[in-house]
């Protein structure tokens, strides 16, 4: 089963879903918890680590970030 994409895409980065390179969900330009179980401890998947942090903050500081929304100008409409 997959997802059909409806994630909303802001300046080129996800603003609410899911950014298929970090492996988080996005909410407001936010990485939101990944409510797995305490137990598995503090670094289970990157969106326990990126948690509250924003994704616009994230790319500025060089972290990979889902550019599926740029453009691809070899491609034409």
């Amino acid at each position: 089963m997959s997802r059909l994409s409806g994630d909303e895409i802001k300046n080129g980065l996800v603003f609410n879903g899911y950014d298929y390179t970090l492996q988080v969900w996005v909410k407001n330009g936010v990485v939101q918890e990944c409510n797995h179980p305490a137990r598995m401890g503090a670094r289970c998947c990157n969106q326990r680590v990126l948690a509250g942090r924003r994704l616009a903050e994230l790319a500025r500081r060089g972290c990979l970030v889902d550019r599926r929304s740029f453009s691809n100008p070899t491609v034409r409409g």
